[in-house]
This record gives C-alpha cells, sequence and structure tokens, in this order.
C-alpha cells in the first residue's frame, strides 16, 4: 500500500485526532458526571470515531476520502 499523505499531513492527522479523543473524553466525563444534558454522550461518540479515524488515517498514511473528493 503507497502512503499518499506527506509528512506535514500526518502531523496534522494526528494532532487533531489525540486533541479529537480528548474533547470526547471531557464531553463523556462532563455527561457521566451529569454536568450537561444527556445528549452529550452522543457528541462525545461523534468526537471519538472522528479522533480515531484521523490518528488511523496518520498512522497508515493513506487518505481514505481521496477518492470521494476526487484528488
Amino acid at each position: 500500500m503507497e502512503c499518499n499523505l506527506e509528512q506535514a499531513d500526518r502531523t496534522l492527522r494526528m494532532t487533531i485526532g489525540v486533541f479529537l479523543i480528548l474533547g470526547a473524553l471531557l464531553a463523556g466525563t462532563l455527561s457521566y458526571l451529569e454536568l450537561t444534558d444527556t445528549w452529550w454522550f452522543i457528541v462525545a461518540g461523534s468526537l471519538l470515531l472522528l479522533g480515531i479515524g484521523a490518528v488511523l488515517s496518520a498512522i497508515v498514511g493513506k487518505c481514505a476520502l481521496r477518492r470521494i473528493i476526487g484528488h
């Protein structure tokens, strides 16, 4: 499998992915402690999925959406 992401793109995706995962943990914790509404679990789950996707994309070096967006 060939890597179609440059090193700067991989670093950016890894950084964004880590921050998304941290945001998911924060949102999930606040919702678990009932400091926010319970629908914030949905936000936390969405952030977690996006963060994991970004980190995996950075590790593999492949852009999953490259064929869809046409680049």
